[in-house]
Order: C-alpha cells, then structure tokens, then sequence
C-alpha cells in the first residue's frame, strides 16, 4: 500500500527518516524509515513554480 504524506505529516514522518540519496536532477530524495520501508519526496507539481508543495 502506498502512503502520501503532504503537510505537517510529511514533516513529522521526516523526522523519523533515513536520507539515502538524491536524484540526479534534484527533484527526488530517497528515504528508509526505521522498518526499511523505501520513501521518496518528491515535487509533483511542475506546472507550479518549484515544483509546488511537496509530498512524501
């Protein structure tokens, strides 16, 4: 099952992770959380500038 976080959850849930890379363009960071669950924060919004809000 996949979880999207936005908001004060993704910061919350951020706290708590792992940082294990970024993508080559910057637009993707990788996470693992304490369970190894794989996360990615991402800006899924071009059309806005900077991406938009992110979601985790």
């Amino acid at each position: 099952m996949n979880t999207i976080l936005v908001g004060k959850d993704l910061i919350e849930k951020q706290k708590h992770l792992t940082k294990v890379g970024v993508s080559e363009d910057g637009w993707y960071t990788y996470y693992v959380d304490e369970n190894s669950a794989k996360w990615i924060l991402e800006y899924p919004n071009s059309e806005y500038h900077g991406g938009g809000l992110p979601q985790l």
